[in-house]
């Protein structure tokens, strides 16, 4: 018998922090997009002054889903249905008909913002305003690196499962078949954390050092900088589409110090050798459990410590708070 989510799962499935809900350059000026995340259907649109805003999805008149059909006027979103506008932050700006706008006309609205490439959603169950930052990423602007080039899966798991990964030491060996444990080291400052693994390797018949350095901005947001054929970045963020199922959004950037004639082919084989290694964990996250209290042994790496350190962005209250920006 298939476990349910909950017993799959003993913790929360939306954490507190910055969400990444499409890639930035998906979203030009007077598009929509109809979002479900966070267990919740919403609409996502760039006004024609470039920000991005975010609204609940249906029409308070009579119910129609303003990510479908819904169009830009200006900085807000025009239901197809009757026409009915509202603004960033949910309120009722305009009704073709009638001049006088009712009262409970408006839409729940929440804080997004372009950070390093996604449009970012601030989610937080207990209302709070952000109470942490994401750091800039220069590298994708950089004429040092290429252009950021995307990656994203579908999976069946949750946020906490992905971002475990990272210091689950032995499943480097026996999963992605390094030929030792990768020495690590693992800290934690806040709501970030930062993990550095080191393993000798024999690539193409040199020795060599594969380092990775992982740090993570509260629970959604991640950079990895490592190096194979090539040094890379990956910008990472994952979101939560409801309780059991997570997109993960990945943004690659190789360094260009290889000449033009080889480096398209070393940036593609950089690229699929991280991709592959990635989609070798998909089948273990879409059918374990996670065992709230489980067996370890010396060599499993910082499991309880990152489980602890991940308990901040668990929040008091389930599901979506609307938390909201002064945007027009």
């Amino acid at each position: 018998m298939t476990p349910s989510t909950d017993q799959r799962f003993p913790f929360a499935p939306y954490p507190n922090g910055w969400i990444g809900l499409a890639y930035s350059h998906e979203l030009k000026r007077g598009d929509v997009r109809a979002v479900t995340a966070l267990g919740r259907r919403m609409t996502l649109f760039r006004g024609q002054d470039g920000a991005p805003r975010l609204v609940s999805a249906y029409c308070p008149h009579l119910g129609a889903d303003l990510g479908v059909g819904g169009s830009v006027v200006d900085n807000t979103i025009r239901c197809p249905f009757h026409g009915w506008r509202f603004d960033g932050s949910g309120a009722c700006t305009h009704i073709d008909y009638a001049p006088k706008i009712p009262p409970k006309a408006r839409l729940d609205s929440w804080p997004v913002r372009d950070l390093n490439g996604f449009v970012m959603l601030w989610h937080d169950s207990d209302g709070r305003a952000p109470w942490f930052e994401l750091p800039p990423a220069p590298e994708l602007d950089s004429d040092e690196w290429t252009a950021p080039r995307p990656v994203s899966y579908t999976i069946k798991t949750r946020w906490r499962e992905i971002l475990e990964n990272a210091v689950d030491s032995a499943h480097f060996q026996a999963l992605h078949r390094y030929p030792e444990v990768p020495t690590l080291a693992f800290r934690t400052d806040g709501p970030r954390f930062y993990m550095t693994s080191h393993v000798p390797w024999t690539r193409f018949g040199r020795k060599v050092t594969v380092q990775l350095d992982i740090e993570s901005h509260g629970p959604c947001f991640g950079v990895t900088r490592g190096v194979s054929e090539l040094p890379f970045i990956v910008f990472s963020s994952h979101m939560p589409i409801d309780a059991n199922t997570t997109t993960h959004r990945m943004l690659f950037v190789v360094s260009k110090r290889v000449p033009l004639p080889f480096r398209e082919l070393l940036v593609r084989l950089v690229i699929r050798s991280a991709v592959r290694e990635y989609e070798r964990d998909i089948p273990i996250w879409e059918n374990k459990i996670c065992i709230e209290r489980p067996v370890l042994c010396g060599g499993d790496g910082p499991i309880i410590k990152f489980r602890s350190w991940a308990k901040q962005f668990y929040g008091s209250k389930p599901g979506l708070t609307v938390v909201t920006d002064d945007v027009g």
